[in-house]
C-alpha cells in the first residue's frame, strides 16, 4: 500500500503554492469598491484573470468573459489529474459531473423556455459549453429539440437518459425542471458517495465531511426554492432532499422548512460543533425566507471553518485537493459575482451582502 506522504507530498506542495496565488480578501476588497465595471477589470489586469479585461475589451460581453471562466475551473480539475495518485482520479472525474449537469441543464432549460413555454429564442444559447467534459453529449442537438425523447435519445449510455425519461412528463405537467433538476443532483451527489466509500478511511472521512456540508447547503437551496414557489406537503419535500447531510437531518430539515424557531432548531448542532457561530442565531428574526437564507449563511461559515481545519491539520491526506477546488470554487463565484453586480451598477453595500 502506498503511503500518504508518497500519495500527496508532490501534490501538496504544488497546490500550496497555488493556493498562494488565490485573489487576496484585499484584492476583493477593492473590486468592490470599485466606481466601475472597467475599474474592476483593470484591477484584474494585474492578475491570473486579466484575460476578462482582454475579453470585455474586445466584445463589450461579460458572458464571453464568465464562459471563459467556466472552462478555465472545469481545466482545474483535469489539470489536477495529472499531478495525483491513480486512487484520487475517480474522485475528481465525480467532482466533474458537476459541470456536466450543469451544462446539461442549462441546455434543457434553452429547450423548455423555447418548446414549451414557446419564448423566443434564448440569447444564453451562445454560452453553453459545446465541448465533451466526461461525456460525448450532442448539446447542440438538445438545445434545438422538439421533444424530450429526442434529448433522451442523444443521451443513451449516459447517467442521464433514464433522469430525463422519469421526469419528462412530469416538467410538462407541472410546467416546471424543479423535478428534473432535483434528478440530476441526487444522480450527482450519489455517484460521488461512491467514488467517496472507495478511498481509504481517512480521505474518506475528511471528504465526506466537506462532501456532507456541501449537501447541507444544497438542500437548503431547495427549501428556499420550495418555501418560495412550490406548496408541498412535508413528506414530499422531504423525498426531495439528498442525503448524506453532515449537520441537518431530516428532523431539523423538517422543522427549518416550517421556519418557526429557528434559533432553537439550530443551537444544539451549532454550539457542539462550531461554537464560534453562535453568534449568528442572535439574527434569526424575520419572514421565513430570511431565515431560511440565515441558515444558508450560517452553512457558508461552516464550510469555511472545515475548509480552515483541513488546512491546519495533516498535510499528506486528500483534504488539499479539496481545500483548493473550493477555494478556487469561491474565487471564480465571487469574480462572476462582483462582475455581473458592477455591469448593472449596484451599490457597494449589495455587492457585499451577496458574497
Amino acid at each position: 500500500m502506498v503511503s500518504a506522504v508518497a500519495k500527496y507530498a508532490f501534490i501538496n506542495a504544488k497546490l500550496r503554492g497555488r493556493i498562494s496565488k488565490i485573489i487576496s480578501d484585499e484584492t476583493f476588497d477593492k473590486l468592490v469598491k470599485a466606481p466601475s465595471l472597467d475599474s474592476a477589470l483593470n484591477i484584474l489586469r494585474d492578475t491570473d484573470f486579466a484575460l476578462l479585461q482582454e475579453i470585455y475589451s474586445s466584445t463589450g460581453d461579460l458572458k464571453k468573459g464568465e464562459l471563459e471562466l467556466l472552462k478555465r475551473e472545469i481545466q482545474v480539475y483535469i489539470e489536477i489529474k495529472q499531478y495525483v495518485h491513480v486512487d484520487t482520479i475517480p474522485l475528481i472525474n465525480a467532482f466533474l459531473y458537476q459541470f456536466e449537469i450543469e451544462n446539461l441543464k442549462n441546455a434543457i432549460r434553452i429547450f423548455f423556455d423555447r418548446k414549451i413555454r414557446n419564448y423566443s429564442a434564448d440569447p444564453n444559447i451562445h454560452y453553453i459549453l459545446y465541448e465533451p467534459i466526461i461525456n460525448d453529449i450532442p448539446i447542440d442537438v438538445i438545445v434545438n429539440a422538439n421533444n424530450f425523447d429526442e434529448i433522451a435519445g442523444v443521451c443513451i449510455g449516459t447517467p442521464y437518459e433514464k433522469i430525463i425519461r422519469t421526469y419528462s412528463e412530469n416538467v410538462i405537467s407541472e410546467g416546471s425542471l424543479f423535478r428534473m433538476e432535483v434528478g440530476f443532483d441526487h444522480f450527482y451527489y450519489e455517484n460521488l458517495m461512491k467514488a467517496i466509500n472507495k478511498l481509504a478511511a481517512k480521505d474518506r472521512e475528511i471528504v465526506s465531511r466537506i462532501t456532507g456540508v456541501e449537501i447541507d447547503l444544497k438542500n437548503i437551496d431547495w427549501l428556499i426554492r420550495l418555501k418560495n414557489f412550490y406548496d408541498m406537503p412535508m413528506d414530499a419535500v422531504l423525498a426531495m432532499l439528498i442525503p448524506g447531510g453532515f449537520n441537518l437531518n431530516k428532523e431539523i430539515v423538517s422543522e427549518l422548512y416550517k421556519a418557526q424557531n429557528i434559533s432553537a432548531v439550530l443551537h444544539d448542532f451549532v454550539k457542539g460543533r462550531y461554537p464560534g457561530l453562535t453568534a449568528l442565531l442572535a439574527s434569526a428574526e424575520g419572514d421565513s425566507h430570511s431565515k431560511l437564507l440565515l441558515i444558508h449563511r450560517i452553512l457558508e461559515e461552516i464550510m469555511k471553518h472545515e475548509v480552515k481545519r483541513i488546512r491546519s491539520g495533516y498535510p499528506f491526506t486528500i483534504g488539499i485537493i479539496l481545500v483548493y477546488f473550493i477555494l478556487k470554487r469561491n474565487e471564480l463565484k465571487k469574480i462572476r459575482t462582483i462582475l455581473n453586480a458592477k455591469q448593472y451598477n449596484l451599490s457597494q453595500q449589495r455587492i457585499e451582502s451577496m458574497l
